[in-house]
């Protein structure tokens, strides 16, 4: 019986191999970064947008926000490569991405609708947590 198998590689290429492909599986969890990108913009862009506008231009951004966030749900179903951190992210994110949006919106429509750029400024405060996130998730 012969013990030496037509599929053996040397140990040097197979560590090649194994470093590419661990490569390209740190590379394809890299879309969760720029997910939180543009989730952060989406966010920033919807909060100025209510603080600058109006009636209808203020209902027709809110339905553009909306549009936005389910078409990021749909597209994070979608992967299929998650990172080994991204749950504790994804959590950490989601409960302070969800505070500081209902407090940003409490604060802009009670305190700050008096036309100043304050509302403005605040509106970036959403969006911290998931350019944080995104910083982190990219840089590694």
């Amino acid at each position: 019986m012969n013990d030496s198998s037509s599929h053996e590689m040397p140990a040097a290429e197979a560590l090649g191999r194994a470093g590419r492909m661990s490569e390209l599986a740190r590379g394809g969890t890299r879309w969760f970064g720029y997910m939180l990108v543009v989730l952060g913009c989406v966010t920033a862009g919807f909060f100025v947008g209510q603080a600058l506008t109006e009636g209808w231009t203020a209902a027709a951004l809110a339905w553009l926000y909306a549009a936005c966030i389910a078409g990021l749900f749909w597209y994070v179903n979608r992967q299929r490569v998650v990172g080994r951190d991204m749950s504790t992210i994804t959590r950490t994110v989601a409960v302070s991405y969800v505070a500081l949006v209902v407090i940003v919106s409490v604060v802009n429509s009670t305190w700050l609708n008096d036309g100043s750029l304050w509302p403005c400024l605040v509106a970036l405060l959403p969006a911290l947590p998931c350019w944080l996130a995104a910083w982190r998730v990219l840089v590694r």
